[in-house]
């Protein structure tokens, strides 16, 4: 009597192939997370003698705003303890050597990348005639591979040229993940930022790069939602008209309503296990397969129909658990404030 586990069984063998093929990618993907993880940083990033001299002596500091904090509302009410920062002044400049980078890992298809300041060629180029203290930069703006995904006109990042308290600096570097520990994913950098006013000199300020665990190879695109942030700050701000054409042409992620809950609901979980239970593997390991299989939207409609289809089925489990545990919450009225306030943000309301 044949069975279905027989090996003359035709269901039976494909049921065994299935099984075996299963059972080495399973493998194949824990030992290729286990290699990446084995790159994950164990100390904390460098500061700056810069910035730890303006707080030692409580000087104000000069921040280069670039993303989200183009938009002075945006900016002060980024402090995590409730504090509104004070900004002394805000103007517009630009950063030759450098670009606006969409290469901060964070979430796809959702939220693909967040902004970071990445030098150019013309900036290491330019190194062979530096000073020392530029040399001493240099060492630590680490030369990597990072493709932008759309070029700016010129080798340039037009930005927010701002200046705060030591106090209030300190604030905003919280507030980007600073002073968090090995994992934190900015590293701050000094750049020289020329004023778009003519009468005022250039100044020496700290900006915000991507550390090399969470910087991308080449950028995808940022979410609609992000870039809509950055083009308003931009046009508020006052700058220059061919980069705010260059921000409007950028091809931008704009998922499906329904794979938008999808994914909202899978990030519940997955940063509650982050932040309140300090497990991070799932996390780890699910973003890890998430840009594995990240297609960017300028590719054909078949591929993107193919890795939104497969990033479903990875969010799939953790979804259904977030949409509980979420539901839970909200009927029992234990929704922490903070989380409500960025589901709604990714919701759009």
């Amino acid at each position: 009597k044949m069975t279905i586990t027989d090996g003359n069984y035709p269901l039976g063998s494909l049921a065994k192939t299935t099984a075996a093929a299963a059972a080495a990618a399973t493998l194949s993907t824990l030992l290729l997370y286990r290699s990446y993880t084995k790159s994950l940083p164990t100390d904390d990033p460098k500061r700056p003698q810069l910035i730890l001299d303006a707080i030692a002596n409580d000087s104000p500091i000069y921040y280069f705003g670039v993303g989200s904090n183009l938009s002075r509302k945006k900016l002060e009410n980024r402090s995590i303890c409730g504090k509104k920062i004070h900004i002394v002044s805000m103007e517009p400049c630009v950063i030759p050597g450098f670009r606006l980078a969409f290469n901060m890992r964070a979430f796809p298809p959702l939220e693909p990348a967040m902004g970071s300041l990445e030098p150019l060629d013309s900036y290491y180029d330019g190194a062979a005639a530096a000073d020392d203290e530029k040399a001493e930069q240099e060492a630590l703006l680490k030369r990597t591979e990072s493709r932008a995904l759309k070029s700016y006109e010129k080798e340039e990042c037009h930005g927010a040229l701002i200046k705060l308290s030591s106090e209030d600096y300190e604030r905003v570097y919280k507030s980007e993940g600073g002073g968090s520990g090995a994992m934190q994913g900015y590293e701050e950098i000094i750049v020289t930022c020329v004023p778009y006013d003519p009468s005022h000199p250039p100044v020496r300020a700290v900006a915000f790069r991507a550390r090399e665990h969470v910087r991308l190879p080449r950028d995808p695109c940022p979410s609609k939602r992000y870039m809509t942030i950055i083009r308003e700050g931009a046009a508020e701000l006052g700058l220059k008209s061919c980069y705010q054409q260059w921000l409007e042409d950028h091809p931008v992620q704009d998922p499906s309503p329904a794979f938008r809950k999808l994914a909202i609901n899978s990030m519940v979980f997955t940063i509650t296990l982050s932040m309140g239970l300090k497990i991070r593997i799932v996390s780890h390991l699910q973003n890890w397969l998430l840009f594995k299989m990240y297609v960017l939207p300028t590719e054909p409609k078949w591929k993107q129909i193919l890795g939104e289809v497969a990033a479903a089925i990875v969010l799939l489990p953790t979804a259904c658990a977030g949409f509980v545990f979420k539901g839970l919450l909200e009927a029992s009225g234990a929704m922490p404030p903070q989380l409500k306030r960025w589901v709604k943000m990714l919701e759009g309301e």
